[in-house]
């Protein structure tokens, strides 16, 4: 469930809001990397990508409001544009995204990279779910990957786990692209939960 402009709804009711301008995929990716809600879910894609027509999405720092592109070419910025997005993007604070660069081996907190082995108990899953995890199938051609997020890092759950959450009616799909499925949990999951 997510909460902007007073309103508490599930991802495939804001996905119907009029208010929403981007696809569901766009805003929770913009969630997790420490956007506000109602800009992650009001902001249009061409305009938090910096477009050069004057409606580009402004960034506060040393009490100045600038573009990325801007703040970039500022003598206090000390990494290139593409770092200082990712920099953004991964939620650390303004002024120190204008000095990190990532280290080899390193990932970025909210990227959700961090792999934490798997999950095999249904409670535990249910658990993390309800905690403020979330579950997403990936599926390729050449790949099928489940995973549970939880506190910044990634866990895997086995096909016949997923299988159990589904047919047991403890999730539901909240929206799905060509490749991404987001599943969130249903009353009965919450109950199972606890």
């Amino acid at each position: 469930m997510i909460e902007a402009f007073g309103e508490t709804k599930s991802v495939a009711e804001w996905a119907e809001d009029p208010r929403v301008v981007v696809a569901p995929n766009v805003f929770l990716r913009r969630i997790q990397h420490g956007w506000t809600t109602e800009s992650s879910l009001t902001a249009s894609v061409s305009s938090s990508r910096g477009k050069r027509d004057g409606n580009a999405m402004q960034f506060e720092a040393f009490s100045e409001k600038k573009t990325l592109r801007e703040w970039a070419q500022d003598e206090r910025c000390q990494v290139s544009e593409m770092t200082l997005r990712k920099n953004i993007q991964a939620g650390i604070p303004m002024e120190q995204a204008f000095q990190y660069r990532r280290k080899p081996g390193r990932h970025f907190i909210g990227a959700h990279e961090d792999f934490s082995g798997e999950v095999n108990e249904l409670k535990a899953a249910l658990h993390m779910l309800a905690n403020g995890g979330e579950l997403w199938v990936y599926t390729s051609p050449d790949m099928n990957r489940i995973s549970l997020i939880h506190k910044d890092a990634r866990h895997t759950i086995t096909n016949e786990l997923f299988s159990v959450m589904t047919d047991q009616s403890y999730v539901m799909k909240a929206f799905e692209t060509d490749t991404i499925k987001n599943f969130e949990l249903t009353d009965e999951g919450h109950a199972a939960a606890n």
